[in-house]
Order: C-alpha cells, then structure tokens, then sequence
C-alpha cells in the first residue's frame, strides 16, 4: 500500500510538467525538455512496476502449469532412439500469453530431431503439445528432466520462472550393434573361416562317426559294426562325436581405471561388448555363462545358466556398471570361489592396474580353486592414444610410456603363467576378435566341460 500511495503522489509532478511545458514554452530551451522528457518516463516507468509487477505475479500462476511427460519406451539399447512427448496443462483460470517450456535431457544423449522446448500461448483450462526424439549413444542409467517453465508479461518486463522437478529414468542397454554384425557373418557363412571350429567334440553318442575301436564286453551290442567283424573276425564297436557343453564364468572389472579412454570407448565400454558378445556366443551355443562384476569386492553376481531371462539378466547387469572405487582380484576371487561350487573357464578382464601382489594372489587362488584362467587386459596406453586431438608431440609421449607399460605387462604375465593362466593384453582394434578366439579355442579344447 505503501509503494501505491508513492506511486499515486508520483502523479502530481507528471500533470505539473506537462502544464509548464505546453502553457510556458518559452521558459524551457531544448535541453531542459530532454531531461524533463526523461525525468517523465522514469517517473512513469516506477508508477508501471509499483502496478504491473504485481498484477503480473497474480496472473503468472506457475503452480497451475502441470507437465506430463510420455517416452514410447524406458528400456533399450544403445544406439537405439526413444520419443519424448511433452504435454502441458494450465489448470489456472487465465490464460497465459507468452509461456516457455524447456524439457532438459543427459549430455550422453543426442537430440536427431525436434526440438527440446516449446514458445507458445495455451488458454486456461488448455493444454499444449511438444515432442523430440533422442538417441542413445551410451549405455547406463540416466534420468530426462527437469523441466523449466517461464512466463513472459506482455512487454517482456518481467517473467516468473518455476523448475518441475519432474524426472524419467531410462535404462541403456548395451550395445546390440556386435551381435548383429556377428549375426550376418554367420548368415554369410564366413564365421567358421574367420574363428575356426565352434563345437566341442568327443566320443560319445552323438550323430558324426568318430572311429572304430575294439569290443569291450561293457559295451552295448546296438554299436558292434558287422561288416567289420565279417573282414577281421573280431567284434569292433562304431564311435560316435558328441558334443560336450561348457561352463563359463567372467569375472569384469569395474574400477575406476577402467574409466580411462574417449568417453563412448573406454576400457570398461569395450570390456562390457566383449561380454555381452560372449553372452549371446554361449546362449547360441547352449553353454553355461556367469557374470560377477566386480572393484574391491563383487558388486554384482549372475551364477551360471543359459536361456533368454539369463541373457536379459546379465545385460541389465551390464547396463548398471559404471568405472568407480579400486580394485582388488584377490578379495573377488574368494567371493566367487564362496559363490561358485562348479568350476569350469574363467575369463578375468581387468586392466591390470591394481597392486601386483593382489594380481597375483587372486591368479594364484582362481588357479588352485579349479578354474582354467584366461586373463583379457584392456592395455591403457591403446586407449589413451587412440584420441584424435592429440598432438605429435602428445602422442610420441604416450607411445613412449606405452613401452614403458610393456615391460611391466610382460614381467607380470611371466609371472601370471606360473600360475597355468594366460593373459592376453588387447587394445580397441583387437579386443574383440582377441575374446572370441578364446572362447573358441577354449571350446575346441574342452575347456570348463559341464
């Protein structure tokens, strides 16, 4: 009430002004009017706050303005795209004129088309519509939101702005992009050529002639081959290939070292294709694959198994993993080893950056626990490098630490293979091709055989 009566107060200069000027005239020059001029438009200016302002906040009602969010999907994988709808309801008794909507979505993710806010007026008791649509480069958890709304006055003097703390969770899978290429080669038939055999074969009683041997008398008569015993007079029995199913187990490191790299390829990125690409080799192949994600203890656990809710499992695993914490092999090993009563192959994929007794104690407990160890290290100095903006000068430096690396990677696989475990040090262009033809070979050899 104050500032009104001021304001009213204010009113009298402006009419004594504008008497003296159009009556007396010839009292003012050209200078003196500029400044009354002005004098009267900031006059005015205060009499339009002191009664605008506060109109205005009575007509920017914020609280009335409702958003509803609409995603056509809150799972997927990445590299996929999901569609955002923003609907927006004035629940006020006015309307609103000049009203912003902006819908904030994670970094990670890329706008492809549409827009992420909207300028229009909307009526009262009406609702407005806006909508984009993102891909999802990354795999993870990541939350679309909040969402901002302004109101504009007329004049643009003043505006109200209100956060919607609104949010919507959506779950990235992994990467499908590998199981499709790894899809097509198989269609091409090029996959036997490019990884050698697929199956593990033995002597069984399988369908594929293995051989002929001598008769022993716990044999059954169903394999007695008689056009043999007519040649030699002595009963042969037929053998048969079987092939024999394994039991794998992954033991991924989630450090905070595995963080190192670009940041859509680092260690970790690359280490979760490998899995997910060995997931979908062992459920094709109807072999037994585990995952334990772990840093200074398993933080996550899939035992054994096989089939479609398996594989979801593990992915949904996957897509929670983030490079945090240190890392510790050895207390991971005895977690497993208390998990795990079946022994079979284990793959260990860690960089390797943790204290070299550690490494070594946890090696050296998998490898007396039963288990057939192949270690796959993500090599550091191959992903630092691989970054496009770095100099000559930056990446003769980074080769010459990669050296450096070489030297203590070798003496620790030396004394890794002490232990009967091999380890294979991987960079972006071969971490792939480098875990499936373990896996392989592993099978060819009967490795982990259930």
């Amino acid at each position: 009430m104050l500032s009104i009566g001021l304001a009213l107060e204010g009113l009298k200069p402006i009419f004594d002004i504008v008497y003296l000027i159009t009556q007396q005239p010839s009292l003012y020059n050209i200078s003196d009017i500029i400044v009354l001029y002005f004098l009267l438009i900031g006059i005015l200016m205060v009499i339009g706050t002191t009664f605008g302002y506060p109109i205005f906040r009575i007509q920017a009602n914020t609280e009335g303005i409702q958003i509803e969010r609409v995603l056509d999907k809150r799972k997927c994988f990445a590299g996929e795209y999901i569609h955002v709808r923003i609907i927006i309801h004035n629940r006020g008794p006015s309307a609103i004129d000049h009203l912003e909507i902006y819908d904030a979505y994670p970094e990670t993710m890329d706008l492809v088309l549409g827009e992420n806010y909207l300028y229009t007026r909307i009526s009262a008791r009406g609702k407005a519509e806006f909508s984009y649509i993102l891909r999802t480069p990354v795999r993870g958890l990541y939350k679309i939101g909040p969402t901002k709304v302004i109101i504009h006055d007329r004049l643009g003097f003043y505006e109200e702005e209100k956060i919607k703390h609104n949010f919507d969770e959506i779950l990235i899978y992994p990467s499908y992009e590998d199981i499709k290429k790894l899809k097509v080669l198989g269609a091409k038939r090029q996959l036997g050529r490019m990884f050698g055999i697929h199956k593990t074969k033995l002597k069984g009683t399988g369908m594929e002639f293995w051989g002929i041997r001598d008769y022993y008398p716990e044999d059954a008569f169903r394999y007695i081959d008689w056009k043999a015993y007519s040649r030699t007079l002595k009963l042969k029995i037929r053998e048969f290939e079987t092939e024999k199913n394994v039991r794998v187990m992954i033991l991924l490191d989630t450090s905070q070292s595995m963080g190192q790299g670009l940041i859509r390829n680092t260690k970790l990125e690359f280490s979760i294709r490998a899995v997910v690409l060995l997931a979908h080799m062992a459920q094709e192949r109807k072999d037994l694959l585990g995952l334990a994600t772990y840093t200074n203890r398993i933080k996550t656990y899939v035992k054994s198994g096989q089939g479609a809710s398996h594989f979801n499992k593990i992915l949904e695993d996957l897509a929670y993993a983030m490079p945090q914490g240190p890392s510790s092999l050895s207390k991971a090993v005895e977690d497993l080893i208390m998990r795990t009563r079946n022994r079979g192959l284990l793959f260990i994929i860690s960089d390797l950056e943790g204290k070299r007794k550690d490494i070594l104690d946890g090696v050296r407990k998998a490898s007396a626990a039963g288990f057939d160890v192949v270690i796959i290290s993500p090599f550091g100095p191959f992903f630092e490098i691989q970054n496009k903006l770095l100099g000559p000068t930056e990446k003769a430096l980074g080769e010459a630490i990669a050296e450096e690396y070489f030297e203590i990677r070798n003496r620790l696989s030396k004394d890794i293979q002490r232990y009967r475990a091999g380890i294979i040090s991987v960079g972006p262009d071969d971490f792939l091709v480098s875990v499936i033809n373990e896996y392989i070979e592993a099978k060819r050899r009967g490795v982990g055989l259930v």
